[in-house]
């Protein structure tokens, strides 16, 4: 692909040697090893966030935590850095010619993934925090401000091209990159499928006659709610039950 040359052009190597000597800000190069790096550190930083989001906004007991929003400034940190790269990160042209100028490459990210990536960046939660005066408390406002959070969802465009990218990669195999993928996928699903049906499950006040959990969910600890909800998730994506936790006679 085009955004990841691992062997530039003699000519473009010319570009970049000239560009270097007129400019004291460089311009950054898509198929070089470091952007490579940084693009996949984003794809890692995006997975991570999915993770600690979906998690943050289903069992978060507490609403809002100093320890988690610790965790997500530094990934909104790494995302913003990302904006201001995109924003000078050359590109080529539809006639497969480089282009270096700073004013069409903003003008390119702009008109294609800048929005995208600023609805990423852009911290809804804790303006809605801000807002409704509840920065620092924890209660049932700050706990449905948390959906806010799923706007951060949006980051994870890049996953599909980042396997997209991998197919053409030497050095690993189709068949383990599409074990990868599949397990990957499987994995995600699983995690947000028990986020979502402990969120449900919780807004309902656990009544076990409108949701799969019991009351007796309640009463355990942050991390066996994730493991009970994982479990059903697992075995009923599986296919091998419906999140029984005992043989149905």
């Amino acid at each position: 692909m085009k955004a990841f040359r691992t062997v530039s052009r003699a000519s473009d190597r010319e570009l970049l040697n000239q560009y270097y000597q007129e400019h004291k800000i460089p311009i950054f190069f898509p198929w070089s090893v470091y952007y490579s790096i940084w693009w996949f550190l984003t794809v890692i930083a995006a997975l991570f966030g999915m993770f600690l989001e979906t998690y943050e906004i289903a069992f978060s007991q507490a609403g809002w935590s100093r320890r988690s929003a610790i965790i997500e400034i530094c990934i909104y940190c790494i995302f913003g850095l990302d904006i201001i790269i995109n924003f000078n990160l050359a590109y080529y042209d539809e006639r497969d010619k480089i282009v270096l100028a700073r004013l069409p490459i903003a003008v390119n990210y702009l008109k294609r993934m800048f929005w995208v990536d600023l609805m990423g960046v852009f911290p809804f939660y804790y303006v809605g925090l801000a807002i409704s005066g509840q920065m620092g408390q924890s209660n049932a406002l700050t706990q449905n401000l948390a959906l806010l959070r799923l706007f951060t969802l949006v980051r994870l465009h890049r996953v599909p091209r980042f396997f997209s990218i991998m197919k053409y990669s030497s050095k690993i195999s189709l068949i383990s990159l599409t074990l990868i993928r599949d397990l990957s996928a499987v994995l995600t699903w699983t995690h947000i499928w028990a986020c979502i049906m402990f969120f449900i499950a919780r807004e309902l006040a656990f009544d076990p006659d409108n949701t799969w959990l019991g009351s007796d969910i309640a009463n355990l600890t942050e991390f066996e709610q994730y493991v009970t909800s994982l479990y059903w998730s697992v075995v009923t994506f599986t296919t091998v039950g419906y999140g029984d936790f005992s043989p149905v006679h």
